[in-house]
This record gives structure tokens, C-alpha cells and sequence, in this order.
């Protein structure tokens, strides 16, 4: 699994936005994550995610539930994404916060 931060401006103080690949199941995917921010400039607790893989590109957003992660209602939501990416990708959240 690799990481990469996307920083802004130096002046400001950067929400996490970051790019990752990892394989599970034998499928290879990329995924670009970010705090989603309000139209209000607040966040939100929530993540959200572009996916692609060899079986198409989905976007979500990730929802935590206590210490779980869920993909999001949204109407958006393109195809189901598997619970064990979802818990995957929220690692890779709690890793990159620490």
C-alpha cells in the first residue's frame, strides 16, 4: 500500500487529501480520498472517495460508524463496494492520520 499527501498553500491550514493504490482479491485499485468539507467550509466526518479498479470507478463517500466505516446513501453511489474495501480504506484513513 502506498500513500501520497496532496498539500495546498502553505498559508493555510490543509484538509487530508491524499491518493493510494492497494490490491485485495487479486484487484488492483487507486483510490483518491478527502474530508469532505460543507459548503460552509466545515467538516463533515465523513471521506470522499474516487475508486478505480480493472471492474470500473465508483465514487463514494465513507461514513464512520463508532470504530467502523460504511459507504455512504448518497444517490451518487455508483455500484456496491465491498465491506472489506470499505474497512480497508478506513484504515488507510487511521494510518494516515496518525
Amino acid at each position: 500500500m502506498d500513500v501520497q499527501l496532496v498539500t495546498g498553500r502553505p498559508d493555510t491550514t490543509d484538509h487530508l487529501v491524499f491518493t493510494t493504490t492497494f490490491t485485495h482479491d487479486n484487484v488492483f485499485y487507486k483510490a483518491a480520498l478527502a474530508e469532505t468539507i460543507s459548503w460552509e467550509g466545515l467538516l463533515t466526518g465523513t471521506y470522499d472517495v474516487l475508486l478505480q479498479s480493472a471492474k470500473g470507478t465508483q465514487r463514494l463517500t465513507l461514513v464512520r460508524e463508532g470504530a467502523h466505516w460504511r459507504p455512504g446513501d448518497e444517490i451518487e453511489q455508483i455500484g456496491i463496494v465491498q465491506q472489506d474495501v470499505v474497512d480497508l480504506l478506513g484504515s488507510i484513513i487511521g494510518k494516515v492520520r496518525r
